[in-house]
């Protein structure tokens, strides 16, 4: 199973103290990650204070987690409504230490993050000329439909798996799907129907977070933990580390006879 630990996310210090924003926060979080078993790490950047980085920055994280461990690295290219579409599309051309990944999003998760099918268009095109492989967003069956219209316009064929955010499992403050155990089951068929070839990875919202790994992990999925999911453990008390997260979700796949994929299996995957 592969788990892929998403570092920091949109959260903040005031939710998640032990939140890594600076450069060697990140990478000594990254390597915690990997050594407690996870084969991808996926980063948001981010400034002094607290918002999100398009620029430059992306090429002192990826260098940072090079020099500290061997994993395949995943940016964000979720932008708020203050930066623009050219921002995030320009940056790919000009980064000297391009990560491995990006996660694409053709829907909006948040009010304030603009996403839609051209935009999608637009920065897939970006990351092709990059040669950053894509990871297609998916937060509903709405937005499994705009992928397909990417996909059979030739725009997905080097992503490596669709990843499925769920929300809360109330679905409370969320534009995502609740992250309950049936939807789980729904999503994962959904996107098995709809993308035979790609593998899914599941992800679910604060408390929503461990009910998805487990379900997703019994289902034969991947699952992505971290604080951009959760900032805390599933007894609600308050989590330091990533490396905690994804303990977790060892013991899930352990539960279920699965074991964690190295860095470098899933490296010889992307190949």
């Amino acid at each position: 199973m592969l788990i892929v630990a998403a570092l920091n996310g949109m959260r903040s210090r005031l939710e998640c103290p032990s939140l890594p924003l600076t450069v060697d926060e990140i990478a000594a979080e990254a390597k915690r990650a990997v050594e407690a078993g996870a084969g991808v790490v996926h980063v948001h950047a981010r400034k002094k204070d607290g918002l999100p980085a398009f620029d430059f920055s992306f090429d002192d994280i990826v260098a940072a987690i090079r020099a500290v461990v061997d994993v395949p690295i995943s940016i964000t290219t979720q932008r708020t409504r203050a930066t623009s579409l050219g921002t995030i599309t320009a940056l790919f051309d000009v980064l000297r230490t391009p990560p491995d990944m990006a996660t694409v999003a053709v829907r909006s998760t948040e009010v304030d993050l603009p996403a839609h099918r051209e935009e999608g268009r637009q920065i897939l095109e970006a990351l092709d000329r990059a040669g950053v492989r894509p990871e297609p967003v998916v937060i509903g069956v709405d937005s499994l439909g705009d992928h397909e219209v990417l996909y059979n316009d030739s725009l997905l064929a080097r992503a490596p798996y669709v990843i499925v955010e769920l929300g809360p499992s109330d679905g409370r403050g969320s534009d995502r799907m609740a992250g309950t155990p049936h939807n789980v089951l729904r999503m994962a068929d959904a996107s098995k129907s709809t993308f035979a070839r790609f593998d899914v990875v599941m992800s679910g919202q604060d408390e929503s977070s461990a009910i998805v790994g487990a379900v997703a992990a019994a289902a034969g999925c991947h699952v992505r933990t971290g604080f951009q999911d959760s900032a805390t453990l599933p007894d609600g008390s308050e989590c330091t580390s990533n490396a905690q997260l994804v303990e977790i979700a060892v013991r899930l796949a352990q539960a279920v006879g699965r074991s964690p994929m190295e860095p470098a299996d899933f490296r010889a995957r992307l190949r």
